[in-house]
């Protein structure tokens, strides 16, 4: 199907966020297979927080030593991906949900789209599952999905993707007031404390069952 970057560069105007790619439910053999393919098809620079050095290829074993340590102790890691002039990096934050974030400024029209797609694609194909695009830090609103094993290959308009969050957020919201009022009303302690937890909870993944769409 024919795209129009008049129906697509919404999705990349800059904002003040990043956009994020996401695999969802993924186990470290995933990350593996993920691993081989930037290295073996990106230009790329890979390297440790704190150290000026960088590296051409990410060191397999570390990542897996890196997303398996419990200690806390090793250094944070990172990458940057080169997609032919647009940039995408990765921290590897959690071992169970790849994430890369792409600054949409880099993201200025049909070509730099497509380059985008085919990152998500390649993805896709190497571990045969469902690849999104979302705005920063909400995996459950995917504004772009490519799936090749189940030919899904979705571009939300924008006015699609108000009407999805106009649906959401009024059941979200509904459901949301009613817990919150309960809670006030019937725990009040309990529920100050659970504010005070949720300020310093720790990043988790979000399961591809929780998207929306």
């Amino acid at each position: 199907m024919k795209r129009d970057w008049e129906d697509i560069k919404w999705i990349f105007e800059p904002s003040g966020s990043l956009r994020d790619i996401y695999v969802q439910d993924v186990s470290l053999a995933d990350w593996e297979k993920v691993v081989d393919l930037l290295n073996e098809n990106y230009p790329l620079k890979y390297g440790i927080a704190g150290e000026e050095k960088s590296f051409s290829q990410i060191d397999k074993q570390d990542i897996i030593s890196y997303l398996t340590d419990e200690t806390g102790e090793m250094y944070c890691r990172s990458v940057t991906i080169d997609l032919g002039g647009v940039h995408a990096n990765c921290h590897f934050f959690l071992s169970e949900q790849i994430e890369f974030d792409i600054n949409p400024k880099g993201v200025t029209s049909f070509e730099d789209f497509e380059k985008v797609v085919k990152f998500m694609q390649s993805i896709s194909w190497t571990l045969e599952q469902q690849v999104t695009l979302t705005d920063e830090n909400t995996p459950e609103f995917p504004l772009i999905k490519v799936d090749l094993k189940r030919n899904i290959h979705k571009v939300l308009t924008l006015k699609e993707a108000l009407d999805l969050r106009s649906n959401r957020n009024s059941l979200i919201a509904k459901i949301a007031v009613l817990k919150v009022s309960l809670e006030m009303k019937l725990f009040p302690k309990e529920f100050k404390d659970q504010i005070l937890e949720s300020a310093s909870e720790t990043y988790k993944p979000v399961k591809k069952s929780k998207n929306i769409w």
